[in-house]
């Protein structure tokens, strides 16, 4: 089993899902997924999305994520993901504030195709770093495993906190615990598509949990 209607039940799925299940979310309730192991592209800072040092960010990622693809079939095209650090016992309210917080850590991400190896990702990059003229590339490749997740699907003209909140208040009252970082995939850009057709995935690592009382971030997965 790779993904399980909601509210969840024991057990977890176990079953890595599908590019399409992972792509695949509703507004009307979260889904559990199970996230393999995947490969990025990453650029790490810090600060909200609004800042203009995150759409620097978000152009030299994509900048090198072209240089190093072929033409992919549509469903493998650039999904940019946007990874927002969270610390252990965290409020729910504290976590509602994450995506706004003027000095929250985020690490933008696009997933690097199978058919390119970690060497030439590597080689890529520092192709870009000397076309940039700097001493340090700004991009590095990194592995992650998320695991079982919960994700529930983001309307841009909607505020994002709301939804953050939604999501994280209904994996404490399925008996779930959030286990990790909170994430954001981009599934249609606003500054491609328009806001009013804007689309974001917020999707958090999610483990059992038998105790009771409020919210807590623990036993984070490194990246």
């Amino acid at each position: 089993m790779s993904v399980m209607d909601w509210p969840a039940m024991v057990p977890l799925p176990d079953r890595p899902s599908t590019l399409l299940e992972l792509r695949h979310a509703s507004t009307a309730r979260p889904r559990v997924v199970v996230v393999p192991e995947r490969r990025f592209l990453a650029i790490h800072g810090a600060g909200p999305r609004t800042a203009a040092d995150f759409d620097v960010a978000t152009s030299v990622l994509r900048a090198v994520a072209e240089l190093i693809r072929t033409p992919l079939p549509r469903d493998r095209r650039h999904v940019l993901e946007v990874c927002w650090e969270l610390e252990p016992a965290l409020t729910l309210e504290d976590i509602e504030e994450a995506v706004g917080e003027p000095r929250r850590r985020w690490r933008q991400m696009i997933e690097l195709p199978a058919s390119v190896s970690d060497v030439d990702a590597i080689s890529v990059i520092d192709m870009a770093r000397r076309m940039g003229g700097r001493e340090i590339p700004l991009v590095r490749p990194i592995h992650l495993a998320e695991g079982p997740a919960a994700q529930l699907l983001h309307v841009w003209t909607d505020p994002a906190p709301a939804t953050v909140r939604r999501l994280y208040g209904e994996v404490i009252d399925a008996g779930l615990r959030p286990s990790g970082d909170l994430h954001e995939l981009v599934v249609a850009d606003p500054l491609m598509v328009g806001v009013a057709r804007g689309r974001s995935i917020f999707r958090i690592p999610v483990a059992m949990d038998s105790r009771t009382g409020g919210p807590t971030i623990e036993d984070r997965p490194g990246p």
